[in-house]
């Protein structure tokens, strides 16, 4: 039943899911009773019908929808008693610390409510990403490093926040566009993109094109991509120690690629990054940084404005 968890823990359909245990409806009334738009509404039951957990029945002119079977039916109900029972967090702190637990299990369907409590509360997305995001991913980093938790456990629970991160740029995008690109990735032997994620969705919902190039990505493959999208800024991640030296030499060939006619600023951030500040700072990065709040608040409006930046610290 996992492809029917998978639906289930999308919000709409979830909505859907929730309506049609109840009994068969049409597309009108899902709609009364979701206050989803009907075109939004007709796509997730598409999605849903082509998966087998929805199925359509004609009765004259009209479509009614329904669960595709009593197991589907079984699994919806079941899974809606667990929702109701779970409390949802107040605080951040709170909401983190239950967001870990359900994250190290497996449980996405749980993280997704989370996200959508604080949606509801109207929390800003650096507040989000700070409170939630990173403490989160602080403690799985703890626990694998203490040996409490599995490999497998770990990527799990970076892959479901990975997952709910992108619903969470998507929650926050406004809608406005500002002519300036960002190319954002790590360097060969780095492989921690979370952060550079964050900074990476954080610019987009400013109105930024951004371009995230993800892991251990080869110098040359770095170069080109600059040279050909011609970026207002590059940002680098350099989180162990294994990246540094990598890192180091990519600084390095960026600014040797800067003229009058190609001009962008280069930043780096990661905590080993703020370990070897003097070292990136030499090779020509414009700044480091290991603070969201800093990059957004201080470095970000700069370029925006003056389309360049001081060269200084940038780190806390």
């Amino acid at each position: 039943m996992i492809y029917v968890y998978e639906e289930f823990a999308e919000p709409s359909r979830r909505q859907i899911l929730a309506e049609l245990s109840t009994g068969s409806k049409n597309v009108r009334e899902l709609v009364c009773a979701t206050k989803l738009k009907q075109p939004n509404l007709s796509t997730h039951l598409a999605r849903l019908k082509g998966k087998g957990i929805v199925r359509a029945t004609k009765t004259g002119r009209e479509v009614y929808y329904s669960l595709a079977n009593p197991e589907i039916e079984s699994f919806v109900v079941n899974a809606l008693s667990k929702t109701l029972t779970r409390p949802a967090p107040i605080t951040l702190d709170a909401a983190a610390e239950s967001y870990t637990t359900y994250a190290l299990s497996g449980d996405e369907q749980a993280c997704s409510e989370i996200l959508d409590a604080l949606f509801a509360d109207q929390i800003g997305i650096i507040d989000l990403y700070l409170g939630l995001i990173v403490p989160v991913m602080r403690q799985v980093g703890l626990k694998f490093a203490n040996q409490e938790i599995s490999t497998a456990q770990e990527h799990m629970a970076s892959a479901i926040t990975e997952r709910m991160m992108m619903r969470i740029v998507q929650h926050y995008s406004t809608g406005r566009k500002v002519e300036r690109t960002a190319i954002l990735g790590c360097g060969p032997n780095s492989w921690h993109t979370i952060g550079l994620r964050m900074a990476s969705d954080y610019l987009r919902t400013c109105g930024w094109r951004t371009m995230f190039l993800g892991a251990n990505v080869p110098h040359e493959c770095f170069i080109s991509t600059v040279e050909s999208s011609k970026p207002d800024i590059v940002l680098l991640s350099c989180k162990t120690d294994e990246g540094v030296q990598s890192g180091l030499t990519l600084v390095k060939e960026l600014n040797s690629m800067r003229s009058k006619q190609f001009a962008f600023c280069i930043g780096v951030g990661g905590c080993c990054a703020a370990d070897h500040q003097n070292e990136f700072m030499a090779e020509g990065a414009d700044f480091i940084t290991n603070n969201l709040q800093v990059f957004a608040e201080e470095v970000v409006p700069c370029i925006e404005k003056h389309g360049k930046l001081k060269k200084g610290r940038c780190c806390e």
